[in-house]
Protein backbone atom coordinates (compact mmCIF):
# COMPACT_ATOMS: atom_id res chain seq x y z
CA UNK A 1 0.00 0.00 0.00
CA UNK A 2 0.89 3.42 -0.64
CA UNK A 3 0.96 6.19 1.49
CA UNK A 4 2.06 9.52 0.05
CA UNK A 5 4.49 12.38 1.95
CA UNK A 6 3.16 15.45 2.32
CA UNK A 7 5.28 18.84 2.35
CA UNK A 8 5.99 20.17 5.26
CA UNK A 9 3.38 22.14 7.13
CA UNK A 10 5.97 25.42 7.77
CA UNK A 11 8.64 27.41 6.26
CA UNK A 12 10.96 25.10 4.48
CA UNK A 13 14.46 26.61 6.60
CA UNK A 14 13.62 28.62 10.23
CA UNK A 15 14.34 32.39 9.11
CA UNK A 16 14.51 32.36 5.67
CA UNK A 17 10.96 32.57 5.45
CA UNK A 18 11.12 35.81 3.24
CA UNK A 19 13.35 33.79 0.57
CA UNK A 20 11.24 31.56 -0.02
CA UNK A 21 8.73 30.93 -3.09
CA UNK A 22 5.70 29.54 -2.89
CA UNK A 23 4.63 26.86 -5.93
CA UNK A 24 0.62 26.11 -6.90
CA UNK A 25 0.07 28.79 -4.64
CA UNK A 26 -2.87 30.03 -6.49
CA UNK A 27 -4.20 26.64 -7.83
CA UNK A 28 -6.50 25.05 -5.62
CA UNK A 29 -6.03 21.91 -7.49
CA UNK A 30 -2.44 20.78 -6.14
CA UNK A 31 -0.84 21.25 -2.65
CA UNK A 32 1.00 24.44 -2.32
CA UNK A 33 4.77 23.84 -2.45
CA UNK A 34 6.81 26.21 -0.26
CA UNK A 35 10.77 26.23 -1.76
CA UNK A 36 13.94 27.83 -1.84
CA UNK A 37 15.42 28.71 -5.22
CA UNK A 38 19.16 30.07 -5.37
CA UNK A 39 22.47 28.83 -6.78
CA UNK A 40 23.56 29.76 -10.40
CA UNK A 41 21.73 26.15 -10.91
CA UNK A 42 18.51 27.67 -9.38
CA UNK A 43 17.90 24.74 -7.13
CA UNK A 44 14.34 24.35 -5.82
CA UNK A 45 14.88 22.97 -2.30
CA UNK A 46 11.69 22.11 -0.25
CA UNK A 47 11.00 19.67 2.74
CA UNK A 48 8.48 16.87 3.39
CA UNK A 49 6.82 15.42 6.33
CA UNK A 50 7.01 12.00 7.14
CA UNK A 51 4.39 10.42 9.68
CA UNK A 52 5.33 8.46 12.33
CA UNK A 53 3.91 5.25 10.81
CA UNK A 54 5.84 6.50 7.84
CA UNK A 55 8.86 6.88 9.52
CA UNK A 56 8.35 3.57 11.11
CA UNK A 57 7.75 1.62 7.79
CA UNK A 58 11.03 3.21 6.60
CA UNK A 59 13.21 2.46 9.59
CA UNK A 60 11.75 -1.46 8.87
CA UNK A 61 12.84 -0.89 5.42
CA UNK A 62 10.67 0.03 2.79
CA UNK A 63 12.17 1.94 -0.05
CA UNK A 64 10.58 5.82 -0.89
CA UNK A 65 9.21 6.19 -4.28
CA UNK A 66 10.23 9.58 -6.52
CA UNK A 67 7.56 9.63 -9.25
CA UNK A 68 8.01 13.14 -11.61
CA UNK A 69 5.55 14.12 -13.86
CA UNK A 70 7.57 15.27 -16.92
CA UNK A 71 4.68 15.64 -19.89
CA UNK A 72 6.85 13.80 -21.95
CA UNK A 73 9.19 16.21 -21.69
CA UNK A 74 13.35 15.21 -20.84
CA UNK A 75 13.56 14.40 -16.88
CA UNK A 76 15.44 17.15 -14.87
CA UNK A 77 17.84 16.11 -12.26
CA UNK A 78 16.99 15.45 -9.24
CA UNK A 79 18.03 14.91 -5.56
CA UNK A 80 16.65 13.56 -2.72
CA UNK A 81 18.34 14.35 1.18
CA UNK A 82 17.85 13.30 4.75
CA UNK A 83 18.58 15.83 7.37
CA UNK A 84 19.29 15.05 10.49
CA UNK A 85 17.70 18.48 11.81
CA UNK A 86 21.09 20.65 11.86
CA UNK A 87 20.10 22.77 8.63
CA UNK A 88 22.59 25.35 9.20
CA UNK A 89 25.37 22.84 8.29
CA UNK A 90 23.24 21.28 5.37
CA UNK A 91 21.66 24.52 4.03
CA UNK A 92 24.76 26.16 1.52
CA UNK A 93 24.68 22.50 -0.01
CA UNK A 94 21.46 21.79 -0.35
CA UNK A 95 20.46 25.61 -2.10
CA UNK A 96 23.90 26.31 -3.63
CA UNK A 97 25.50 23.19 -4.13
Amino acid sequence: MLTYLSPKDGPVVEGFEPEEVVYAKDQPEYIPLRTLVGGPQRRVTSRWALTPEQRTTIADGADIFLTLTTFGKPLQPILLAISNGDMDADLGELIFG
